[in-house]
């Protein structure tokens, strides 16, 4: 069953943002057994006690939640002054006010409703979660003797008990996994699933980004598309590869300075500058471009023990004879690509 796909349905719904056939698809789900019905129940109780509908109490018959969901939804945003829009009247929002709405609703899910996606439904499991802020970094200890850092706002979640070993991960964070009998380590990712024995290895989910990156640093690793993907990507030391969310595929990637933000190290061994540029933004949080698309593909050489962004750009200003300049908050490296022929 493709769970994110129903979560994604309820998102919609809290938010009002839901065609006729998608809820009607969503209620047939519901329908279909008590651990469905009761975590869309556990959702809409939530979602009633959040603030948006404090005054509305919650009735266990999904039609009749489903009817008071709607009409205090109507009343709110139909523009009527309180009083229900007339039916089959379609209440239009603005796009911002449903993409708000929606983030509002999945994020309500995400912190309620972990336990669903990891159990089918088993409502007795327990669940932990842990999350970080901007600029945070947190080491998890985890019940089989695994440890987990998680980089800045990153969240990761898992059953206490973890007789399966499995964690949902959103953002990014660096493994450290145990080997136990044989067992499998898993972790799900953004539509992507990392499986291990027994490895060291980072994981890069933003919800925001395009693609899910692993980098191994031992052992190795296997990277597939989520829910009885086929496609499998086998990723020894030094490797890396990604998940791409929109054509649903994995690829090998390039390795480099993956876990930096862990390390504080950055190491670029005869890369090219395009490579090289994607590191220091990711690092640095900030924006470079080249002007000369030549240039991309010279290789730079150099070590950085706790960097700081004008040291690294004055080594490859002066290594690859470049001119950096600062134009509304970008640094742009300017220069002749034949220099590096």
């Amino acid at each position: 069953m493709e769970n994110t796909k129903y979560m994604d349905l309820i998102g919609r719904y809290l938010s009002g943002d839901i065609g006729a056939g998608e809820k009607a698809e969503l209620m047939a789900w519901v329908e279909a057994g008590p651990a469905n019905k009761a975590f869309f129940e556990e959702m809409i109780q939530l979602w009633s006690v959040s603030g948006e509908y404090e005054d509305e109490p919650f009735v266990t018959d999904k039609q009749a939640a489903w009817a008071a969901f709607e009409k205090k939804f109507e009343q709110r945003y139909s523009g009527g002054g309180g009083q229900q829009a007339p039916e089959g009247r379609v209440v239009k929002m603005k796009p911002l006010r449903f993409a708000l709405r929606y983030a509002a609703a999945i994020a309500l899910m995400l912190a309620a409703g972990y336990w669903f996606f990891f159990s089918n439904g088993d409502t007795d499991i327990q669940m932990a979660s842990v999350r970080t802020e901007a600029g945070e970094q947190r080491e998890v200890a985890l019940p089989d003797g695994s440890t987990v850092v998680l980089n800045e706002n990153s969240e990761l979640a898992y059953a206490t008990s973890f007789e399966k070993r499995r964690v949902r991960l959103s953002g990014e964070a660096f493994f450290q996994v145990v080997k136990r009998n044989g067992h499998t380590f898993t972790i799900d990712a953004e539509g992507a699933t990392t499986t291990v024995l027994g490895t060291s290895f980072n994981v890069r989910a933003y919800p925001a980004e395009s693609k899910v990156e692993v980098s191994v640093k031992t052992g190795k690793v296997a990277l597939q598309k989520a829910e009885g993907g086929s496609q499998k990507l086998l990723l020894e030391a030094g490797k890396a590869g990604a998940y791409d969310k929109q054509r649903k595929t994995v690829e090998e990637a390039p390795a480099s300075n993956a876990d930096s933000w862990k390390t504080s190290r950055l190491e670029f061994d005869s890369l090219p500058l395009s490579v090289v540029v994607e590191d220091l933004e990711r690092y640095f949080h900030t924006k470079i471009e080249v002007a000369n698309p030549k240039l991309l593909n010279c290789t730079f050489n150099g070590e950085f023990i706790k960097p700081d962004l004008k040291n690294v750009l004055d080594a490859l200003a002066f290594t690859m004879v470049l001119e950096v300049e600062k134009q509304n908050g970008t640094y742009v490296l300017k220069g002749d690509a034949s220099r590096c022929d």
